[in-house]
């Protein structure tokens, strides 16, 4: 591990996220670091749950994982449901390996920037996609029936989603460089892929990223270029609605339920599913049918008439996902998760507390691109976790590091008197 360990912290945790765009790249490294966790902890269990900051991910993952475990008793799809429960045990062991990585505040903001380098790369990803049909990485340009246009990049529905999570990240490394209030204008197309990814509920989390920014900004840098530069970067988020609008009018079609095809229609179809779904809840609200099984019971009781449900299918809404799938335990987990990502969001140190937001994103109640219990959400769960906790861990309150030099000085000050 200790060559591991020499590699900078910053490129480790970009290429991990950078991952996230190869399809199940992701997945095959959190298997793979799993595996070594494993091995870990049936060599030395008192080293492993030892480690600095494992346990506090273990207590945090546990607001998803015990409902999903009880959820197995009345599970409509026991399959699907065990492999979702593997799969977060498998986040605490790979969680070890990352953690053997300190990441100070220098590493810290260096991995802003070069996230934000990502990000721009997925960004010219996408209008790669919309110019010539193809992205960088070879994903056609999908296609309505109606003739609209969907920009996914290399992420398919994810994209959007993606792009706004990760946008904190992003805003504040455009804020710590030296063009000023000028390079707000960068945001510009970033923005703009969002709403050209035709999902309408990407455009409200980047909205809510950017007001949850602000409140970070205004809590923990007080300086008065902070107002000047969150009003530049709102002003961008305006043209880059009616930008991103005039180069395709997916959103608007998806929006208004005009899209032919029936995979994108979204205000036509998603009432049945949450009406499916809240239904589904109310007739297992104990535990619910098991994670990943409302498409199951949707097909069971066939209460979508319009749509040939499949067992893959999700209620397009986190919220209600974890409400049908996990019943009252899953609802009370999600909550005590926010919780914990609440008091983090106050937090002193701006690394933390945007950290916090971007982890509060990935999870975002009324997310409905992809399903809550995905490998993506899941790879995305994993991730920003535990950067949080690596956080939290390694980069020190402001008081303490003043504090150092004066605990320094003491003794040579006793010295000479």
């Amino acid at each position: 591990m200790q060559k591991f360990s020499d590699i900078s912290p910053a490129i480790i945790w970009v290429f991990l996220f950078f991952t996230l765009s190869l399809s199940s790249a992701t997945r095959q490294f959190i298997w793979l670091m799993s595996l070594v966790g494993i091995a870990m902890c049936a060599r030395d269990p008192k080293a492993f749950f030892g480690t600095d900051g494992i346990r506090r991910f273990w207590v945090v993952l546990s607001c998803f994982l015990i409902p999903a475990i009880l959820s197995l008793f009345d599970a409509i799809n026991l399959e699907r449901a065990a492999s979702g429960v593997v799969r977060f045990v498998a986040y605490g062991f790979a969680v070890w390996v990352m953690l053997q990585i300190k990441l100070d505040r220098k590493e810290s903001q260096r991995m802003m920037s070069l996230l934000g380098a990502v990000l721009m790369i997925w960004v010219v990803d996408g209008l790669a996609q919309l110019l010539t049909g193809l992205s960088v990485f070879g994903n056609p340009l999908i296609e309505l029936d109606s003739g609209h246009t969907l920009v996914t990049g290399s992420f398919r529905t994810g994209y959007g989603s993606t792009l706004a999570i990760l946008s904190p990240f992003f805003l504040e490394a455009l804020r710590r460089g030296r063009g000023g209030i000028s390079t707000s204008v960068l945001s510009l197309p970033l923005f703009a892929t969002i709403v050209m990814s035709g999902n309408e509920a990407s455009i409200l989390h980047a909205l809510c990223a950017l007001c949850g920014y602000g409140l970070v900004l205004y809590r923990v840098e007080r300086g008065a270029d902070i107002g000047a530069w969150l009003i530049s970067l709102a002003v961008c988020f305006c043209v880059a609605i009616v930008a991103g609008s005039v180069l395709t009018e997916t959103f608007i079609a998806s929006a208004s339920g005009q899209a032919a095809t029936d995979t994108y229609r979204a205000l036509e179809y998603l009432p049945d599913f949450w009406m499916s779904a809240w239904s589904g809840f109310l007739d297992h609200w104990v535990n619910g049918v098991g994670i990943r099984g409302w498409g199951s019971l949707a097909v069971a009781l066939d209460n979508v008439s319009n749509l040939a449900v499949t067992d893959r299918w999700h209620p397009h809404l986190f919220l209600l996902e974890v409400a049908v799938d996990t019943g009252v335990p899953g609802l009370i987990g999600y909550l005590l998760f926010f919780v914990f990502l609440g008091r983090r969001l106050f937090d002193k140190r701006i690394e933390i507390a945007l950290c916090s937001l971007v982890v509060m994103l990935a999870l975002f109640p009324l997310n409905s691109a992809v399903s809550f219990y995905s490998y993506f959400s899941g790879n995305f769960l994993f991730l920003t976790l535990a950067l949080l906790i690596t956080l939290d861990r390694d980069i020190r309150l402001p008081a303490e590091v003043e504090a150092v030099p004066a605990t320094v000085a003491s003794p040579t000050q006793g010295d000479r008197s």
